[in-house]
């Protein structure tokens, strides 16, 4: 990160805290960007079905909602940039079953069980982390600032990937991705961690979301719900482009053109989103949803690259308007909710029941549309989405 960028557009220096943790998700998310939109291609080439598809990660994150407790639990008690280094090998191990499925079909059980422990891991660690370690007032601008050094991090991983894919295979690209991952942990412990263990209750987690009393709010975990479209939209949508084009290789360029793209639309989001007041975030989040709902509508009719190209970045981009001021809030409501990481679990089994319940729900179309097949999977599938995201419209609209 360059001093210019830093002092134009953060307008502070990052604490190392957060320096590491930038360092170490942007190599992450570089090895991830390589694979994360052919690895739901790779399981619909090897089981033919969408219902099975879409149930493996119905499986995974309804798993995960009852473990990410579990999670903050180690978090709380042997600190959060070591969690976040305990999750790198199952993040490997993950990938390395993958790659051993059309041997060993059964390993499918176990890359569920891996995935949920990564997750469980590294998501309530590094959410915290940076809820923690952030500047207030600034959290819009270090949000956006994570995701354009991650965007930029992450331009070419999908080209690369999708080159590695036509020249070689996906057990190649899986053990690429696994060594690139493994180099991530580095950056971690630059510095030693200043971490005090505390005291994480499993069962309070269950009660505030379950009857969400005094600062966690109902309508908050609601809103949250509305994040389960992002499973159709990382499974489901890969997939419905890999149909429509077949090139792994134009794939990858397709999406290092919307990755670019969005990460100047982010970096405009970030400013706007610190200064905003929050009637004004009320429209940005409100404009936001309408426009990513029609995205999704317009979805199911692109017909070539240029129109997956362009359908993807006006989703991509009203979705960072969403985002962006969803993301401050939960950044910045620890303070109030004595704890950041109780309110980030709070959040995360939000996120987790939505994604899990919209994966059941397209699973569940995906078996009607095998039964009987007189409808139009993915336009079904894709409005579906777009009703789904109308959730995110309950954070700002507060009785």
């Amino acid at each position: 990160m360059s001093n210019f960028f830093l002092n134009h557009y953060l307008k502070h220096t990052l604490r190392h805290e957060l320096t590491e943790l930038y360092a170490s998700v942007a190599i992450k998310n570089f090895a991830f960007s390589m694979i994360v939109i052919f690895e739901p291609i790779y399981l619909y080439t090897l089981y033919d079905s969408l219902a099975i598809v879409f149930m493996y990660y119905a499986v995974a994150y309804t798993l995960y909602f009852f473990t990410v407790s579990i999670g903050a639990k180690a978090a709380a008690k042997y600190g959060f940039e070591h969690c976040i280094f305990y999750s790198i090998p199952f993040g490997i191990l993950y990938f390395l079953s993958l790659s051993q499925l059309p041997n060993y079909p059964w390993l499918i059980f176990v890359a569920i069980i891996l995935m949920v422990i990564y997750k469980s891991l590294f998501w309530p660690s590094y959410h915290t982390d940076f809820a923690h370690y952030g500047v207030s007032g600034f959290k819009g601008r270090e949000i956006s600032a994570l995701a354009f050094i991650l965007t930029i991090a992450t331009i070419l991983g999908p080209i690369i990937g999708g080159i590695i894919l036509v020249n070689f295979s996906f057990q190649v690209l899986f053990i690429v991705v696994s060594t690139i991952s493994l180099i991530s942990a580095i950056p971690l412990f630059a510095t030693r961690e200043q971490f005090i263990p505390h005291h994480f209750s499993y069962k309070d987690s269950f009660k505030r979301f379950l009857k969400p009393y005094g600062n966690y709010k109902r309508n908050d975990s609601i809103a949250y719900f509305g994040f389960g479209e992002e499973v159709i939209a990382a499974v489901g949508w890969p997939i419905f482009v890999y149909l429509i084009i077949e090139k792994f290789d134009l794939m990858g360029v397709i999406m290092s053109v919307v990755i670019f793209s969005i990460a100047i639309i982010s970096l405009y989001m970030g400013k706007l989103s610190d200064v905003l007041r929050k009637r004004d975030k009320k429209k940005l989040v409100t404009y936001g949803t309408m426009i990513y709902v029609i995205a999704w509508i317009l979805r199911p009719f692109s017909a070539n690259w240029l129109g997956v190209l362009l359908v993807d970045i006006m989703s991509k981009g009203s979705k960072t308007a969403i985002n962006n001021p969803l993301l401050t809030y939960i950044y910045s409501a620890g303070k109030n909710h004595k704890g950041f990481l109780k309110y980030n679990i709070f959040c995360e089994m939000s996120l987790s029941a939505g994604k899990a319940l919209a994966a059941w729900g397209v699973a569940l179309i995906a078996i009607i549309w095998g039964y009987y097949g007189n409808f139009d999977f993915w336009f079904v599938s894709f409005a579906f989405a777009g009703v789904w995201s109308l959730f995110y419209l309950f954070k700002f609209y507060e009785s």
